[in-house]
């Protein structure tokens, strides 16, 4: 009986692939940098997952930074690589809350800015 629920629970595990826990910070102070170790998607941009001190996820060479605006929303998230920026995403918002732009960095500084309709 046990071993069958062990299996059903490892089974499930599996259909679901990995869950990444999503944690915005509680007190968010707009222009402040906040870290993780993951991210996740939402629509067309990124944002953290379980938010982590700098020193944590400093140590593991990849880690991405999130800076959130006044209505906590992602403004600006950069994925590091061996401790250097990857690539860097700011997120550009209309009155009613929507993201109408946003302009991808990558590595070597080239940028592409991507509109979206409101």
């Amino acid at each position: 009986m046990k071993k069958t629920i062990l299996y059903h629970i490892a089974m499930l595990g599996l259909l679901l692939g990995p869950v990444c826990a999503y944690a915005k910070p509680a007190n968010i102070k707009p222009g402040l940098s906040y870290y993780s170790e993951e991210y996740i998607v939402v629509g067309d941009q990124y944002t953290l997952a379980e938010e982590r001190n700098l020193e944590e996820v400093f140590k593991n060479y990849n880690y991405y930074e999130g800076v959130y605006d006044e209505l906590e929303r992602i403004k600006i998230f950069k994925a590091y690589k061996r401790g250097k920026i990857d690539f860097t995403e700011v997120y550009f918002y209309n009155e009613a809350g929507n993201m109408v732009r946003k302009i991808v960095t990558d590595s070597d500084n080239k940028k592409n800015s991507i509109e979206f309709d409101s």
